[in-house]
């Protein structure tokens, strides 16, 4: 067994890998596949069509053509007879002897059948993959609201010493434009902000039914893609009551599951409120910083608490008695450590925990901890120290060195968001959402464009291969239906930058098809030679370029 220990530990990565890499392989395959079928459709001879890159490890012959397995199975290539310029002899059967409507089909193909796959992935996702998860991955990717009436771009929590604020933003804020494009989603806003660091921005809002405009200027964070921009603002979430335990002090006051709450002793609230153990973290960020302010506010009025809600449409307050509840939240995968999910905490080392003290007990504790809990009941005395029960991730996770958390609930509330009233499609119905999705999509990549050609966005924020395969493999973590929307996502992105008017890609084929049949005549083989060669060493340039990026950005979420 100790012989396949390494070999166990490197299944999680090799799992990864493969996630990650096969999708984009498949998409690249898919694309050949559509220039095969079309080439053979036009009597073109195809000389290999290869599953995979590199050196051949399998193949037989059918027909004129090769059929291989190539040592690197991700994607595919097809090989047409007389494809490229310098081996064009004018013979029957090459690709620059077929009929301008030929070679014109046998290029569109590929860019087809990529964005075909595209609103058929989206067709599956919105016919069988739809969730809460899948829904709010679409909803902040491409703009497409789903179930629910479509929200505002609103600002929810407003660092008040941030980037943000000091340009005049605030809380509830909703955001209509930026340099007077229009903002239709969060993903729109958060992009505009991250790739325009240290530029002055002019942000349209509307507040309190008044528009205003103010000028922003995003910080620059340095990265592995140089500086990136932060305003430090979040977006707005509605909050209602996901739970009220029994016989608290909440249900005795009549507070009900699916309230929305509003405010808390007067102040507006647009995120939902967290008290776990994560916020008390000494390197916490801006938004536990918030969240630790609103504990504060609660604590200077311990006695009771003004909690605003609307409930059938009727707003009214509500006053309950602060009493603060701790119950342990322990990882699957964390090491055995006497603690279980739900057990309340009475006392860390014999001292009882007290309201005032919550924050100072929830963290920085050192040395060998002893824990008095209540488990269904009973009273337990669990004795602890740090890291002997912990590994770096669940501690990581945790925020504690104790590898398992505190989730505290106020006079027996918990808070979140509330779920989404999902829609059911049909085949129909399912097929015109995916054909909605895939237009929403092509305007991203067309708004994106438009960017990087006025110079508003910096090529080094590209995505390559790599970025592209990190990205896939973090999209199974949503679940299949996040994950085959991404994929298809991505498929639609491969198809119009193929059509793109560049010399190396289909698009680039097209225009000197173009050209060809406004002259009458082709340009020079000589010509179409040079051009293809200075694109290829162009284009392998910006490969290379935003490659690197790719990397750098790889390099720096693995040591962070």
């Amino acid at each position: 067994m100790e012989l396949l220990d390494p070999i166990i530990t490197l299944l999680p990565t090799l799992k990864t890998v493969l996630l990650a890499i096969i999708p984009l392989g498949f998409l690249i395959f898919i694309h050949e596949l559509g220039h095969f079928f079309a080439a053979k459709k036009s009597g073109i001879k195809v000389n290999t069509f290869s599953l995979g890159f590199g050196p051949k490890l399998i193949g037989f012959e059918y027909g004129e053509t090769e059929y291989r397995i190539s040592l690197l199975p991700f994607g595919g290539y097809v090989q047409m007879e007389g494809e490229n310029p310098n081996e064009q002899t004018g013979a029957r059967g090459e690709f620059g002897s077929a009929s301008l409507g030929s070679r014109a089909f046998v290029v569109i193909a590929g860019p087809a059948v990529n964005l075909f796959f595209g609103v058929f992935a989206y067709w599956l996702v919105f016919q069988f993959g739809l969730n809460d998860y899948s829904a709010t991955f679409i909803e902040r990717l491409i703009g497409l609201h789903i179930g629910s009436e479509k929200e505002a771009v609103q600002l929810g929590t407003v660092a008040p010493d941030g980037p943000g604020a000091r340009g005049g933003l605030k809380s509830g804020d909703v955001i209509t434009s930026i340099n007077g494009a229009s903002v239709e989603n969060w993903t729109a806003f958060h992009t505009r902000i991250y790739t325009s660091p240290g530029q002055e921005l002019d942000v349209a809002v509307e507040r309190n039914g008044t528009a205003q405009t103010f000028t922003v200027v995003p910080e620059g964070i340095r990265g592995a893609r140089g500086d990136s921009g932060i305003l430090q603002v979040s977006s707005s979430s509605k909050v209602i009551v996901t739970e009220v335990a029994e016989g608290s002090l909440a249900e005795k006051v009549g507070i009900q599951i699916g309230d929305r709450v509003e405010t808390i002793n007067g102040q507006k609230i647009y995120n939902v409120p967290r008290f776990d153990s994560q916020i008390w973290d000494p390197e916490a960020d801006w938004i536990s910083t918030h969240h630790q302010a609103l504990y504060r506010t609660i604590q200077r009025h311990p006695d009771e608490l003004h909690l605003g809600i609307r409930r059938d449409g009727t707003a009214m307050v509500v006053k309950v008695p602060v009493q603060w509840e701790l119950t342990a939240a322990v990882p699957p995968d964390a090491k055995a450590s006497g603690v279980r999910t739900g057990d309340t905490l009475l006392s860390l080392n014999g001292k009882a925990v007290e309201n005032a003290m919550l924050s100072a007990q929830l963290w920085g504790v050192d040395g060998r901890l002893e824990l008095g809990l209540l488990r269904e009941g009973e009273k337990h005395t669990v004795a602890l120290s740090p890291g002997a029960i912990a590994s770096a991730e669940t501690s990581e996770i945790t925020g504690t060195p104790y590898g398992f958390g505190w989730n505290a609930t106020l006079s027996g509330i918990s808070f979140g968001v509330p779920s989404r009233d999902l829609p059911t499609y049909s085949l129909f119905t399912a097929f015109g959402k995916s054909l909605e999705a895939s237009w929403l999509t092509v305007e991203s990549i067309g708004k994106t464009l438009r960017q990087l050609i006025s110079q508003e966005v910096s090529p080094k924020f590209l995505t390559g291969p790599i970025g592209i395969a990190n990205a896939t493999s973090r999209m199974f973590e949503l679940g299949l239906g996040s994950a085959l929307f991404f994929i298809g996502f991505i498929s639609i992105n491969l198809s119009i930058v193929n059509l793109l008017p560049i010399p190396i890609a289909d698009g680039g084929h097209l225009l000197f098809f173009a050209v060809e049949k406004v002259r009458g005549r082709p340009l020079s083989l000589k010509k179409q030679a040079i051009v293809q060669h200075v694109s290829v060493v162009l284009m392998i340039a910006l490969f290379l370029y935003i490659t690197w990026f790719d990397g750098l950005s790889l390099i720096h979420e693995l040591r962070n």
